[in-house]
C-alpha cells in the first residue's frame, strides 16, 4: 500500500530549510537534518539527539527515512556477491547488487522499474517499463545496502534495472547527492552512469560537463549484430553512437568504458574482435568484456578458452581491456533475474493455493 508520508530523501537542502522555517525552527536545523540523514545514515528520527523530542516527533509524523522493504536476498557461495530485491511503497519491486572484488566494493543500482529497451540477453527487458525511480529511491538503494554491506562501497554503477539515460534528471540528481561532500561523499570518478546507447543522454552529459564516469554497453561491433541483440540500435545507430562517444571524450577529456557482453556464437569470432578494435580506434577508452549471464538458452557465455582468445586479440592491439568475471552467476545476479524468480515463485504459490481451495 502506497504511503502518504513523504520521504525526507525527496527534499533538497533549500526545501529542508524552508520546512524548518515554516514550523518556526532556525535554518541551521536543515544542516543538522542533512548530516544525520546522509553522513550518519540514521534510519529513525529518535536517533537525531541534537533535536528536542517534540521536533523528532514532528519529523516522524511528517516524513519517512526509508520507503521500501527488503523482500528477498541471495548471496553467492562462490564470491559473496549479494543480490537484493526491494519492494516499493506502491508494490513494485527493484533489484540492487553488492559485488566484492578484493578492495573494490561495487554497489550496482537500478534507475527504473523494468526497462523499455528489450535487450535480448537481459531479464529486465522482458518486464517492460513500469515506471521511473525518483532520485530518492535511487539514493535509498545505496543507503539500504550500506547498512548491510560487509565493507564500505568504493564504486557505484548505474547498471541495474532500467536505462539511466531515460531517467536522466533523477539519475543525475541522485548522483549529485551520492557525491555531495556533506552527503554520502562518494568520489565522482567512482560513480559510473551506464547506457545502452541513448545518444541524446550521452551528448547532454558531455555538454553539461557532468563529473561522473560514462559506460556504454556496446555488445556488438557492427550494426546488424547490435540490432539483433539490442533493438534500441535501430533508433540509435552504431555509427552515430560512436560519433557521440567521440564528442563526449573531446568535450570532457575523459575516457569512456565500453561494455562488451560476450555471447557464445554471436559476438565472439576473431572478426568480431578485429571489428571492435577498429570501431574504438581513436576514442580514449577502456573495454570491459563480460561473459554473458542470462537465463535464456540462446544467450550463453563462451568457454574460458574463447574468452581468453578474444581478450588476447584485443590486447595485442594495445587496447585497455579488462575481463570481468561473472560475479554472482550461480545466483542469477544479472539484471531482473531475482525479480523474475520471485514473480515465478509467487505465481507458483498462488497456483498451489488455488488448487488446494479447489
Amino acid at each position: 500500500m502506497e504511503s502518504d508520508i513523504q520521504s525526507v530523501l525527496d527534499l533538497n537542502p533549500e526545501q529542508i530549510e524552508t520546512y524548518f522555517s515554516e514550523i518556526g525552527e532556525p535554518k541551521f536545523r536543515g544542516a543538522q537534518l542533512w548530516k544525520g540523514v546522509y553522513s550518519a545514515g540514521y534510519t529513525d528520527f529518535t536517533q537525531f539527539t541534537v533535536f528536542p523530542k517534540s521536533l523528532r516527533e514532528r519529523l516522524a509524523s511528517d516524513f519517512s527515512l526509508r520507503t521500501f522493504s527488503l523482500i528477498d536476498t541471495t548471496t553467492s557461495p562462490v564470491d559473496e556477491t549479494v543480490k537484493f530485491l526491494w519492494q516499493m511503497t506502491d508494490g513494485y519491486k527493484i533489484e540492487s547488487v553488492i559485488i566484492y572484488e578484493g578492495k573494490r566494493v561495487t554497489f550496482c543500482i537500478s534507475s527504473q522499474i523494468g526497462c523499455p529497451l528489450d535487450c535480448k540477453f537481459c531479464a529486465t527487458g522482458k518486464m517492460g517499463l513500469l515506471r521511473n525511480l525518483t532520485h530518492a529511491e535511487i539514493v535509498e538503494q545505496v543507503m539500504q545496502m550500506k547498512m548491510r554491506s560487509k565493507y564500505p562501497p568504493t564504486n557505484i554503477v548505474f547498471m541495474g534495472m532500467g536505462e539511466p539515460m531515460l531517467n536522466y534528471d533523477s539519475v543525475m540528481r541522485a548522483a549529485e547527492i551520492l557525491s555531495e561532500p556533506e552527503g554520502l561523499a562518494f568520489s565522482r570518478k567512482k560513480i559510473t552512469i551506464s547506457t545502452s546507447g541513448i545518444i541524446d543522454g550521452i551528448q547532454r552529459m558531455a555538454n553539461e560537463d557532468r563529473p561522473f564516469s560514462l559506460a556504454i554497453s556496446l555488445n556488438a561491433p557492427n550494426q546488424k549484430t547490435r540490432e539483433a541483440v539490442m533493438p534500441i540500435a535501430r533508433k540509435y545507430r552504431l555509427k552515430e553512437l560512436m560519433q557521440a562517444a567521440k564528442h563526449y571524450t573531446k568535450i570532457t577529456k575523459k575516457r569512456i568504458t565500453f561494455e562488451y557482453v560476450l555471447m557464445d556464437g554471436i559476438n565472439t569470432r576473431d572478426a568480431d574482435a578485429q571489428a571492435l578494435i577498429e570501431l574504438t580506434k581513436g576514442i580514449p577508452c577502456r573495454i570491459n568484456i563480460i561473459p554473458c549471464n542470462s537465463d535464456d538458452p540462446h544467450y550463453q557465455p563462451p568457454s574460458d578458452a574463447v574468452i581468453q582468445h578474444f581478450d588476447q586479440l584485443v590486447n595485442k592491439n594495445h587496447r585497455t581491456i579488462t575481463v570481468r568475471n561473472r560475479k554472482g552467476w550461480e545466483i542469477q545476479a544479472a539484471c531482473g533475474q531475482l525479480y523474475a524468480t520471485n514473480e515465478k515463485n509467487k505465481k507458483a504459490t498462488l497456483y498451489k493455493t488455488l488448487k488446494h481451495v479447489e
